[in-house]
């Protein structure tokens, strides 16, 4: 998967259900995605968080992008933060997390991006083995889900989880006839249960849910997932 900046749930669902996870961080960037920023609640109402970076550009890998030095911006979002979360009762534990990320916010975005995963990873209690970059495996002229089988088997891999959008993406008979089961998660419906900051379903990072939520309850949730084919 690519590195996004503190994702929704279901991010977390697939890390916590795999073996193994490649930060797939050699495809080019995506502007206006969420490879750099992410939503929160504000007033209630979904509400844009980003992380700038000096010369973004699709025509750029993810991994060849850096964050901004800080001119103040790592203050202006902890404050955004703040202001929208601090009468919340998981506010002080939490935010200190994302202090933490923020005072590390600086050089690579990639490498930022797959150490706030695995720092959050063991905030949820997630063991599964992070690969920190997928440029140790050889792209070539590799694209796809050709790129991907080529990882899956130098890795040894017998399955490939994927979330549930992927089902457009791959075709089940070619990850068959190289010996690979592809399967994807059942939609992230254990997010039902869990508080949000906004009333109205947005879809929102787990920053939110960190937020609004005891710890057990996210853990509960995150490895409520199920198996289809």
């Amino acid at each position: 998967m690519q590195p996004y900046f503190l994702p929704y749930l279901g991010y977390w669902q697939l890390i916590r259900a795999v073996d193994k996870f490649v930060v797939l961080d050699d495809v080019n960037f995506i502007n206006r995605g969420w490879i750099n920023r992410n939503r929160i609640a504000v007033d209630g109402k979904p509400v844009w968080m980003t992380l700038p970076l000096v010369g973004a550009s699709q025509n750029k890998l993810i991994c060849e992008i850096d964050l901004l030095p800080d001119d103040g911006w790592r203050d202006r979002l902890a404050k955004m933060v703040g202001n929208a979360y601090k009468k919340t009762t998981s506010y002080p534990a939490t935010a200190q997390i994302f202090q933490d990320l923020l005072d590390g916010a600086q050089g690579n975005l990639s490498d930022f991006l797959a150490g706030s995963i695995r720092r959050i990873c063991g905030f949820l209690g997630i063991v599964t083995e992070i690969i920190p970059t997928s440029r140790i495996f050889p792209k070539g002229e590799l694209k796809g889900q050709q790129r991907i089988l080529d990882i899956c088997e130098r890795l040894g891999a017998k399955e490939y989880l994927n979330p549930p959008g992927g089902r457009e993406l791959y075709n089940a008979e070619l990850f068959d006839s190289r010996g690979i089961k592809l399967m994807f998660l059942g939609s992230p419906s254990a997010e039902v249960g869990l508080k949000s900051g906004s009333p109205c379903g947005d879809t929102l990072s787990l920053l939110d849910t960190m937020m609004t939520n005891p710890l057990d309850a996210i853990c509960k949730a995150v490895s409520a997932f199920e198996f289809q084919h």
